[in-house]
């Protein structure tokens, strides 16, 4: 498969539960059943928004394709792992922790040799719980090709100071037998509210609590030349970078209805680091456009032509092993 961002290919220089406490290692045993022999000598990752949890009709801003069928966006994501031959899927707006959840039908579809661990967020009105019907809560995951062996996770987002908001973001770092790198995932909060810097520098303080090179995926809801992403920028090389004018690649569609125009945006990235001994480890990068719904959200138009209003993107890391 060939992954495109506006038409233009993309290459390098892109079932037992765990319980997470926050900030703290929890040990796990497992989930796989025949994990690989030893780690990848090149890191397939996938991260994507697949706007699981349900709310919003066509025509509303909350819309996003999909949303009654988890069953399908778990198929879909299975069949990319598969077409990429991704070793780490890294998910946000997923709902797990229950039976009939995206994380369990994505643990079903991906099969043997797989893991998959999830961490619950909030939206604004305090709630977890999924809607609409969907099972399970809120949040984000990770699942990797091999045996996770510990995972973490805490809430990044800093309380509102006004009181109103009691939504929770949290950042997901689990670890994997044998592997070099430690694979994360996070959303941040959109808008230009001082909280946000608040969450990046949180959340760069927990990635770098590890003792190993991390790979940081997610939504992060600007492009990584704004100015709130600085502390990761500096910290870590970046999937899919900006231009000399400050432009990335496309991840995210939306639609002004007031415009009645499409809108679109950088908001997906992975940032990695180098392991030990690799001193450009990115071998591919890019955005897999194809899933990403393009068509306008108003009332009675055309079904959606893509799984969620998000792109997935991907990344082949050298491991040095």
């Amino acid at each position: 498969m060939r992954a495109t961002v506006r038409g233009v290919a993309l290459t390098g220089a892109a079932l037992v539960a765990v319980v997470v406490a926050a900030g703290a290692w929890v040990l796990s045993s497992g989930g796989t059943d025949t994990p690989p022999a030893g780690p990848p000598k090149t890191l397939r990752i996938i991260t994507w928004n697949i706007c699981g949890e349900a709310g919003g009709e066509r025509g509303q801003s909350g819309y996003c394709p999909l949303r009654d069928r988890p069953e399908k966006k778990a198929e879909k994501i299975a069949a990319l792992a598969r077409e990429r031959d991704a070793d780490v899927i890294t998910l946000q707006e997923v709902c797990g922790g229950a039976p009939g959840s995206h994380v369990a039908l994505l643990r079903s579809a991906l099969g043997p040799g797989w893991s998959v661990r999830h961490a619950e967020g909030a939206r604004p009105d305090g709630e977890t719980r999924c809607r609409d019907g969907l099972s399970g809560d809120l949040g984000v995951a990770v699942a990797v090709r091999g045996e996770i062996v510990r995972a973490r996770s805490q809430n990044a987002l800093p309380r509102d100071p006004a009181g109103v908001s009691r939504q929770t973001l949290p950042v997901l770092c689990v670890r994997v037998s044998g592997w070099p790198y430690t694979p994360c995932t996070t959303h941040i909060l959109p808008g230009e509210e001082p909280r946000v810097r608040e969450q990046v520098a949180a959340v760069r303080e927990f990635v770098r609590g590890e003792d190993r090179p991390a790979v940081l995926t997610g939504d992060f809801n600007r492009n990584s030349g704004a100015p709130q992403l600085d502390p990761l920028v500096s910290s870590f090389s970046v999937c899919p970078g900006t231009d000399e004018k400050g432009r990335g690649a496309v991840t995210y569609h939306g639609w002004d209805p007031e415009k009645r125009a499409h809108t679109f945006h950088e908001l997906d990235h992975i940032f990695f680091d180098s392991p030990p001994g690799v001193k450009d480890p990115l071998v591919d990068c890019g955005v897999v456009t194809e899933l990403m719904d393009t068509t306008p959200n108003e009332p009675g138009g055309p079904g959606p032509d893509g799984y969620s209003d998000h792109a997935p993107v991907y990344a082949d890391l050298r491991t040095g092993s």
